[in-house]
């Protein structure tokens, strides 16, 4: 059980709000994101704070691996400079947007990974959440 101790350290619920107050996104994205951080789980006779771990990893993740997410704005503006084309920009925006966002995610992930804090970020991860998996009843 002292395994599982990570979960049991997450934010509350008042300062994920503040934080997805900040962002600049829809009510219902606001909306799905605070659905998202009331999720909980019970392992092992413990009920888990298991969403708003989740989100909070989220948010350290944008903070730490900013050119990922600089990659994505930028192949989406872009993306809506296009589809303002007259008469083929639609077509062409809903044709080049996945490989732009492909191209951004990539670019950001180059950058990123110089230093490989990516990969080590997402191993912790891995291992949580197989530590969680074996505590499931």
């Amino acid at each position: 059980m002292q395994n599982m101790a990570h979960f049991d350290g997450a934010p509350s619920i008042r300062f994920l709000q503040d934080k997805v107050d900040r962002l600049q996104i829809s009510a219902d994205g606001k909306a799905l994101l605070m659905d998202l951080a009331k999720l909980t789980l019970t392992v092992g006779g413990r009920l888990l704070a298991f969403g708003r771990r989740v989100l909070d990893f989220v948010f350290e993740l944008a903070n730490r691996f900013q050119n990922v997410v600089f990659g994505i704005l930028i192949a989406l503006v872009l993306s809506a400079v296009l589809a303002t084309i007259p008469l083929l920009g639609p077509a062409v925006s809903a044709l080049l947007t996945p490989l732009m966002v492909a191209f951004g995610v990539l670019r950001g992930s180059l950058e990123d990974f110089k230093d490989l804090s990516v990969q080590r970020e997402i191993d912790v991860l891995r291992q949580r959440m197989a530590i969680l998996a074996a505590h499931v009843e």
